[in-house]
């Protein structure tokens, strides 16, 4: 423990000494300029020659240059800027009289790469003022972009980057061929740039670190398994045959009302209530681990599959773990045995099965004649884990615990070692935790309890937990594997790119091709999809928010769970075909079951199964900007709002930052009457020129998107809890949730984008985002190699996201091939 903080701590004090370090220039320019932009005898042409002269003396990397550099820049800035961008006034807000040289300063660095920004763009100086000479104005740039990207080279030091408590899971269970959940153990990671594997937001408090110290403790129980092999449950039961605690029938009084008894079983009709846990097999008391099941069931009373969902863990009391195992389709009139396989996550769980999307009935089941379920013979058996588990034999081989000596600990730590560190490692680093054992073995501790300290060891060691990448031009063998790997898996290199990076040869480029499409291929590529589509789209927030279920009374689980599916399939599929990444706007397909159909309004679907279709030509949907997961994550359980959602579009798809709202100027809130929409409301708004400098921008997307509402269904009209008319149904048709709300205002989703461009609803929205292919592949690049590298970007990091994006334009940026190239690139293998 000793090792680690003492390790960590020394980390952490470099790392905030880079971080914080200002070099004497710094130091001296600052508070010059401030001391001058406060002095109100200066002439501000003065001031802000100074200021250019600071930025430029110290932030080029040649001084005899910096001169004509001043020249270049400061005509630029007097001529185009100063008019608008001076004193307490100043357009937006931007006095460049005032603005700080300190290009340490993440905000000043920030507005300065504003200036160059609009500037490059065009949009400053706006089109009523005089155009800039191309010229000087390339030349402004240039001097501009050489100090920016110097400073930001300085400020480039990165932190050494933790695993986050993903990498940390799925890590610990491929050292060990172990099945472990630790995440619960851990502390929530900090987001950065957008995903949490950003290095400079994984520090270790001293919390952490205790929480390291559980975790190993958990995942080496879990390795060496209990003591003795677990009882094994063979359960064959019926619901008929559920007792009470006194041995009597547990469902009788609920026959004829809410059951139908048949010689088979009984046939239930709830989604809602429904007391059907199977109870005897919780008296079992079953031990955690992994249980096959089957459900003998046919569908009555109906002509099509009726939904059937199972679920497991403590489904009685509901004070403990519980989980959906999933939802099955059983077929009318036919009997169907559903099989599945579901890990209990603690003792003592049992499984439940009930309807989904029936009509429930409480007092009328032997006569009642809508759709249900009949449910026969049910067995569970478990837990299937074998005894002694595989992880304990791969880690001891033949070593018996009970005659285990200190060479036996030696050898065994020697062998995991270098893939716990992934690298080589020599007898120097083993020592300290063959000492850990030796003192136990000393002590007389059993010989399994000292090696489990030597394990522990390693397991919180900051060789382990951190992702040391050495190099100065380019990063070692092994840490390219480790950045693969941990970009493609979330989890550590496997034997064959460790055996590739000891040859050597892992940083060929056909090789290192052959390995990241070998690793594409490989379903722990699926940890890829969870976690950055995850953080890209945000779709990790899908629970951040519960509609308001008088609103959106047809919102339930299999509509939040079908959405997410969606999203990840639809992925896929462009990630496995190499598609253009355009298709993430714009598609004739998506993926949908049943439910997602219904709820997008395409016909003839039947089924939970999920199933690639064929979208009209006139379709609102494919595309992500349009699916169910992507705009509820983007709305709250009320409203939408066109801002946030217009947002999201900048950020995410095109890769472009919004700054925060001034702080003096309120936020729209919604009229919860629905007597004003949000539009109306904005239009006022966004009459404040320094207001509308942003929403411009910002609300276009969001106006686009306005035909759905914050679930993602299609409407004409708003919802409303106020005045309005009636839907015409009492009960929603999908759920049969009784319908509170009323139709409002009309939905206007016609818009004009910042350019003068101007689209009608969202496909003709979709076909001007469409025109944007560099910026939002560049957008895209951004997200991704963010997340390949675990660090933030910089303004310096913009020439090879361009170069990285000019490789995929020329194979019609499709995906995969994006990938290729950021693994390729000459960033994804240095420092």
């Amino acid at each position: 423990m000793a090792h680690f903080m003492s390790h960590c701590n020394e980390s952490f004090i470099l790392v905030r000494e880079r971080m914080g370090h200002m070099n004497p220039v710094d130091r001296f320019t600052g508070p010059l300029c401030r001391r001058l932009s406060q002095t109100h005898s200066t002439p501000q042409p003065v001031v802000l020659a100074v200021i250019v002269t600071c930025l430029v003396f110290n932030r080029l990397a040649v001084a005899s240059d910096a001169p004509s550099s001043q020249d270049r820049l400061l005509p630029f800035l007097q001529t185009h800027c100063m008019d608008c961008h001076t004193g307490a006034e100043a357009d937006g807000g931007l006095d460049l009289t005032g603005l700080s040289t300190n290009l340490t300063d993440a905000e000043v660095m920030r507005r300065w790469v504003l200036i160059h920004d609009r500037v490059s763009a065009g949009e400053m100086p706006p089109e009523d003022q005089p155009r800039p000479a191309v010229a000087a104005k390339s030349a402004a740039l240039a001097t501009l972009a050489a100090a920016l990207t110097k400073a930001d080279h300085a400020r480039n030091d990165v932190v050494l980057r933790r695993l986050n408590r993903n990498e940390y899971e799925k890590s610990v269970r491929d050292l060990f061929d172990v099945y472990v959940n630790v995440k619960a153990h851990l502390p929530q990671d900090a987001s950065m740039s957008g995903f949490d594997n950003v290095g400079e937001g994984l520090a270790v408090s001293p919390e952490a670190a205790q929480a390291y110290l559980i975790a190993a403790d958990v995942t080496l129980d879990a390795v060496f398994g209990p003591p003795k092999p677990p009882k094994r449950i063979q359960h064959e039961t019926n619901l008929l045959d559920q007792t009470n605690h006194d041995g009597t029938p547990r469902l009788t009084n609920h026959i004829g009302k809410m059951f139908r008894q048949t010689k088979d079983g009984l046939i239930i009709f709830q989604s809602n209530y429904c007391p059907t846990n199977l109870v005897n097999l919780a008296r079992l008391r079953p031990t955690a681990g992994t249980y096959r099941g089957t459900i003998r069931a046919r569908a009555i009373q109906s002509n099509k599959p009726v939904t059937l969902r199972i679920y497991g863990g403590d489904t009685i009391v509901g004070r403990r773990e519980k989980h959906l195992v999933g939802y099955y389709d059983i077929l009318p009139d036919e009997w169907t045995t559903i099989e599945f396989t579901d890990r209990l996550v603690e003792d003592g769980g049992t499984y439940q099965p009930k309807c989904y999307g029936t009509r429930d009935t409480r007092k009328d089941a032997n006569t009642y004649p809508e759709p249900g379920i009949e449910i026969g013979d049910i067995t569970i058996e478990g837990p299937l884990e074998e005894w002694p588990p595989r992880s304990r034999k791969r880690l001891l081989g033949d070593i018996d615990v009970k005659t285990g000596t200190l060479d036996d600990a030696t050898a065994i730590l020697r062998r995991l070692l270098p893939q716990a560190f992934r690298r080589p490692t020599n007898n120097g680093e083993l020592k300290p935790y063959v000492r850990l054992v030796a003192s136990a073995l000393n002590a007389d501790r059993p010989f399994d309890d000292a090696l489990r300290l030597g394990l522990k060891g390693v397991l919180c060691s900051p060789e382990f937990l951190f992702l040391d990448e050495p190099g100065r031009e380019v990063v070692s063998q092994h840490a390219l594997a480790s950045r693969l790997s941990y970009f493609l898996w979330s989890s550590m290199p496997d034997h064959e790119l460790l055996s590739l990076a000891n040859e050597g040869r892992l940083n060929e480029p056909h090789v290192l091709r052959q390995q990241a499409e070998r690793m594409l291929t490989d379903p722990k590529a699926g940890a890829f999809t969870t976690n950055f589509v995850g953080q890209w789209l945000d779709l990790r927030d899908i629970d951040f928010t519960e509609p308001d279920m008088n609103l959106y009374p047809e919102f339930d689980e299999l509509l939040r769970l079908s959405m997410i599916e969606e999203t990840k399939r639809y992925f896929h599929e462009v990630l496995d075909h190499d598609l253009s990444l355009l298709t993430f706007i714009e598609s004739d397909f998506t993926f949908v079951n049943e439910r997602l159909a219904r709820h997008y309004r395409i016909p003839d679907i039947q089924g939970q199964n999920f199933r690639k279709v064929t979208l009209p030509p006139d379709s609102v949907r494919g595309g992500v900007l349009t699916q169910g997961s992507v705009l509820k994550v983007t709305a709250n359980g009320t409203n939408t709002s066109p801002v946030l959602r217009g947002v999201w579009v900048m950020e995410n798809i095109l890769g472009q930052p919004t700054p925060p709202p001034p702080s003096n100027v309120p936020a729209v809130e919604p009229d919860i009457r629905g007597a004003t929409t949000l539009r109306e409301q904005l239009a006022k708004h966004s009459n404040d020129d320094s207001c509308a400098v942003c929403h411009d921008k910002l609300d276009p997307a969001g106006f686009a998107l306005e035909s759905f509402d914050v679930i993602g269904g299609w409407r004409d009209r708003y919802r409303t809890l106020g005045e309005g008319d009636h839907p015409g149904f009492s009960q929603h048709p999908i759920t049969f949730a009784w319908v509170r709300y009323r139709m409002g205002l009309p939905v206007d989703a016609t818009g004009k984008n910042s350019d003068g461009q101007s689209f009608g609803d969202i496909r003709e929205f979709k076909q001007l985002l469409l025109s944007r292919s560099n910026a939002i592949a560049t957008g895209l690049t951004e997200k991704l190699v963010t997340y390949a590298l675990g660090r933030r970007l910089g303004f310096s990091d913009r020439q090879d996201i361009q170069e990285i994006v000019k490789s995929a334009a020329r194979e019609d940026y499709g995906f995969r091939t994006l990938i290729h190239e950021i693994v390729q690139s000459e960033m994804f293998r240095r420092p």
